[in-house]
């Protein structure tokens, strides 16, 4: 095997906690019945009201990333699988990558940076893969599978408890459910009133193929003998990824049966529970590719959700499936398809609503976008600073009270949930508007004139905030660059939008903001001082020219 082969295998190693050894070659079944031919035609054709989207690179690396699950609270968690260091890339072997569960932050401005869960649970000792938590959160049943180099991959579940904030160290599940000689992985916790069942995935024997489908009932802090899921939803093939929907009373799951699937692993769905299922369906497209495709979970709070696939980004990369991506996916409603237009569409109208829209104020975290540095620009992108504030609010919370006592601890805590719903947020919504009425100017062919300035507190030298000033105004033209996969960037190439600059750094910041260092509550996490770190869109203005048609 070539070493170009052997990269490969590896990049899709997550596929081994998540299939193990039974996974398929990722050469795709032919069908040859001409029944089942047309069966799959029709898969293909009779597409789902479903918009998919692929997750940006805060959440999909080059690598392999999977099992995506969002709380109401906007957590969001996920694995994935990537190099132990950037030199890692030039090994060939397990060893050298590690599989993790991460977290992230869901906002108005998109996903915050991703952070692994503690150590405590993604023992360096382990790959550990696929997660699940019962529906207060306390507890987390997992896989892990031994890193032992040249060994064949077994996986076992865990779970853990959180005390006091904190997880409690794993403890691997009995004998019963990781029986002896076999592997258990994948798993689905489901409460209902009087006892809990966790779904999960084994090889063990008695099945109806190599990897099925089983479930366990938890009750009274015991797991009772495991059950297979059924012939309706096992097969002689691989059945994978259970999700079990309880608003609907619906199973997801993967299956790579060639009778059934488009191709690779398909997703299904089957209303029922345990080993009581009504007809099981192939989701069909845009869900189904193709590719493989699996994973699929429903937000609790929603119907929407998440899927992985390892399907090709671009038509010319067909051959380029060795690493899986997670993709949301949103049920179309009628409105959403029928969407109002705008009652009037002339120019003055258009400008009036940007007129009543400035100044919009845009918000950072201290030192934001890319601390400790002098540089001017930066790489990023306003709204993806905006998702790693929104996500320290509790921080801020926390902080801003500290020390307080009584009804003055309640008013602190509350002004900053006010702050940011009523300042950080909404200046990220004004900006949303003002970008989606932009279009309507640059469609018609007017050059469009944008004043941008930039603040700071004061609690670094006049020189930085400067540069700081200049890295916000940066991360707006970013976000014009970006928006909507790159809507306005011819327009900002040919000059049609014109980025007037005006970084201020601290000199107009507020005279009584703190620029003690060593008084953080009242320099970096108050109100005062966070207002003082902000962009202002403060001018706007069109003209036409005689080469514009």
């Amino acid at each position: 095997m070539t070493p170009h082969h052997l990269h490969q295998k590896l990049k899709i190693f997550s596929f081994l906690c998540l299939a193990l050894v039974f996974y398929p070659n990722y050469a795709q079944v032919r069908v040859t019945d001409a029944e089942l031919r047309s069966h799959v035609q029709y898969l293909k054709n009779d597409t789902l009201p479903i918009d998919i989207q692929l997750l940006n690179k805060i959440i999909n690396t080059p690598y392999s990333e999977y099992n995506a699950l969002l709380f109401p609270d906007s957590t969001f968690y996920f694995s994935s699988l990537r190099p132990e260091s950037e030199e890692d890339n030039d090994h060939y072997f397990s060893p050298f990558w590690s599989t993790r569960i991460y977290q992230s932050q869901l906002t108005i401005g998109g996903y915050s940076k991703q952070q692994a869960l503690p150590r405590i649970i993604n023992d360096d000792h382990y790959y550990n893969c696929n997660f699940t938590f019962n529906q207060t959160r306390t507890i987390l049943v997992f896989s892990r599978c031994e890193r032992e180099s040249g060994k064949e991959l077994q996986c076992s579940l865990w779970s853990s408890e959180k005390n006091h904030g904190h997880w409690s160290k794993p403890k691997i599940l009995n004998r019963r459910i990781n029986l002896p000689g076999s592997t258990t992985t994948q798993p689905c916790w489901v409460d209902y009133e009087d006892f809990s069942v966790m779904y999960f995935v084994s090889n063990r024997p008695k099945g109806y193929g190599d990897l099925d489908i089983w479930y366990t009932i938890y009750k009274n802090n015991h797991f009772e003998d495991p059950i297979n899921a059924g012939s309706k939803i096992n097969t002689k093939d691989n059945e994978i990824t259970p999700f079990y929907d309880k608003k609907n009373n619906k199973i997801y799951f993967s299956t790579d049966n060639p009778h059934l699937s488009i191709g690779g692993y398909d997703i299904f769905q089957a209303v029922g529970n345990m080993s009581q299922w009504e007809q099981v369906s192939n989701m069909g497209v845009p869900i189904n590719s193709e590719a493989n495709d699996f994973y699929l979970s429903v937000n609790q709070h929603n119907n929407d959700g998440f899927f992985v696939s390892n399907r090709p980004q671009k038509k010319e990369d067909d051959a380029d499936t060795c690493c899986s991506d997670i993709y949301s996916f949103h049920l179309i409603a009628e409105e959403d398809t029928n969407p109002e237009q705008l009652s009037e569409t002339d120019t003055i109208t258009t400008m009036e609503k940007i007129e009543v829209l400035l100044p919009i104020t845009l918000y950072f975290h201290n030192d934001e976008p890319d601390p400790r540095t002098t540089q001017t620009t930066t790489q990023q992108n306003y709204q993806a600073t905006l998702a790693n504030y929104l996500a320290l609010k509790e921080t801020y919370r926390t902080e801003y009270a500290k020390g307080l006592k009584g009804e003055s601890y309640i008013q602190a805590q509350n002004d900053i949930e006010q702050f940011f719903a009523d300042s950080v947020e909404q200046g990220f919504r004004k900006l949303e508007e003002f970008s989606s009425l932009l279009i309507y100017h640059l469609t018609e062919g007017y050059t469009v004139t944008i004043d941008v300035c930039g603040f700071a507190s004061p609690l670094h030298k006049s020189d930085y905030n400067l540069y700081l000033s200049s890295r916000r105004i940066d991360s707006f033209v970013n976000y014009l660059k970006e928006y909507k996969n790159g809507l306005f960037l011819p327009y900002l190439e040919k000059g049609k939008i014109i980025i007037q600059r005006i970084p201020e750094g601290s000199s107009l910041a507020h005279k009584g903001v703190s620029n003690n260092l060593n008084d953080k509550r009242n320099s970096v996490y108050s109100i005062a001082a966070s207002r003082e770190r902000k962009i202002q869109v403060s001018r706007y203005v069109i003209s036409k020219d005689h080469e514009t048609n």
